[in-house]
């Protein structure tokens, strides 16, 4: 490896744990406190995103990786036409990657006078009968910039409130999925931190590679329908109210506004992270160059990360810290939880040299039970699979957002997140990460031998939990069955595990 692919590795490594405020940072925002409060549960942050559109009163900003067409998705955009039909102006920014056969969906929702939908980095065709397999052949005929993706997601409503976080637009992400929803954390925000947020938005907006469904040349944008064109148009694409509320749960309306919200500030210092679209050219710098600034870990780090497939710099940089004592431990999908085989592969790759450096490692089990949690009237124990991003330093600082500690996020992607410097906050999420790693809703990893005595090289992956009360130590992937484990035990061979 070259000097300068060397100091470059250095840099990413050093971006995802010690972090300084966006390029897009407004000056002067960083000494001025915002407010913040976590969104530990799927059914108060799909509310919440609700109420942001509801109360908005000038514009709203959202940017998005996946969209689904479910429940929750008809939700957020039947709220969304109510907003423009009242003079608010809404531009969506999606990722083109997921969007495949809704993009007619969205291009009638573009029509709307005060709605403005644009694709990041779009293929050429959709998703939608013969044009499937153009789509596909594009991919790989262009899969160097097409497989570069915008991975982040924000809703900002006037400005100045927020939700950043790791959740997409879905039912699984609000719990609205039976068996099949993720555990996930998004951050409420308000305050001077909206500037930043803003300024990055109009980037990505404006950049070259988000295009509108009608360019130059092209047919232009139809924007004369009345509004009894538009209560039609509703009707017919399933976004009357009564089709969209249907079967919501009944603590759907446990917040009731954003004075709720608002009400559970913590007010502290904090910075907007967000890479540069022009990252995708890589003519701009990153967010491993523009978070450099906040502190290393003196004493512990707790990660939960739905992918943890780190890089050998990564792993280099966290053996730097546990030579200084640092505690590390490290929460992520189980094989049996993970939605993506091909990930948990790239990962089983690293587990054990993970474990011989002596991190703490722990594996989220797809558990509809009860973690033991009793705050909220939704358990995180009830998600089935893991999806959260966020991380704690030394009880004092905390990271939440898009960014998976893998090498998909630190050298392909655009991601975006907050970090914010509050022991009150790191405590919060601290006790939502230790809840994860409790012996009743994840797996305790170790290395141990089979026969007595053995060398280190010999020491295999052990699971250990607790269910229905006993303890119980397996030696094999929990909950899945032998041709799985041997499919993705092939696939951890692979060479492009630090592109996952």
């Amino acid at each position: 490896m070259s000097r300068l692919r060397r100091l470059a590795s250095r840099l990413i490594i050093v971006a995802f744990l010690i972090s300084q405020p966006a390029s897009a940072q407004v000056e002067g925002a960083a000494a001025v406190h915002s407010g913040f409060h976590p969104l530990l549960d799927g059914v108060d942050a799909l509310a919440g995103r609700l109420t942001l559109i509801r109360e908005a009163k000038h514009s709203l900003d959202l940017q998005y990786y996946i969209w689904h067409r479910d429940k929750s998705g008809r939700m957020v955009l039947s709220a969304l036409l109510d907003a423009a039909e009242r003079g608010v102006r809404v531009r969506l920014l999606l990722d083109d990657m997921n969007l495949a056969n809704d993009r007619d969906l969205f291009r009638e929702l573009d029509r709307h006078p005060l709605i403005e939908v644009r694709l990041f980095n779009p293929l050429k065709y959709d998703g939608t009968g013969i044009s499937k397999l153009a789509r596909a052949v594009e991919l790989m005929a262009n899969f160097s910039d097409k497989n570069k993706r915008m991975h982040n997601k924000m809703l900002l409503s006037d400005g100045s409130f927020a939700i950043v976080g790791g959740r997409n637009i879905g039912d699984e992400y609000f719990d609205l999925k039976e068996g099949e929803s993720f555990r996930d954390l998004d951050m409420y925000t308000e305050g001077p931190i909206g500037a930043v947020l803003t300024k990055t938005f109009e980037g990505y907006w404006n950049s070259p590679v988000s295009v509108s469904f009608y360019q130059e040349g092209t047919e232009k944008r139809q924007r004369e329908l009345n509004a009894e064109d538009w209560r039609q148009l509703r009707k017919d694409i399933g976004f009357t109210h009564d089709q969209v509320s249907e079967g919501l749960p009944a603590s759907f309306n446990r917040l009731q506004g954003r004075a709720d919200l608002r009400s559970k500030l913590i007010w502290a210092s904090g910075e907007a992270m967000a890479d540069s679209p022009g990252i995708l050219k890589n003519d701009k710098k990153g967010v491993e160059d523009q978070l450099k600034n906040w502190p290393e870990p003196k004493r512990t780090l707790l990660v939960e990360s739905a992918y943890f497939i780190p890089t050998s710099a990564l792993l280099k940089q966290f053996q730097n810290f546990m030579s200084r004592s640092v505690q590390i431990h490290v929460l992520t999908n189980s094989m049996h939880s993970n939605d993506v085989l091909l990930a948990h592969a790239g990962y089983m790759g690293k587990r054990e040299d993970i474990l011989r450096m002596g991190i703490h490692l722990f594996e989220w089990r797809h558990n509809k039970g009860d973690s033991g949690n009793q705050k909220t009237g939704n358990p995180y124990g009830s998600q089935a699979g893991l999806h959260s991003k966020t991380f704690v330093i030394d009880d004092e600082y905390v990271f939440v957002g898009s960014l998976n500690l893998d090498g998909r996020s630190i050298h392909i992607n655009t991601e975006n997140g907050l970090m914010i410097h509050s022991r009150e906050l790191a405590g919060q999420v601290s006790e939502f990460i230790n809840a994860g790693m409790s012996d009743e809703t994840s797996w305790k990893l170790s290395l141990s031998c089979e026969k007595s005595p053995c060398d280190e090289d010999d020491k295999k992956v052990v699971w250990q939990g607790r269910k229905e009360g006993q303890v119980l130590s397996i030696h094999d992937e929990p909950d899945e069955g032998f041709w799985l484990r041997t499919v993705a035990k092939v696939l951890s061979f692979m060479p492009a595990k630090n592109s996952l």
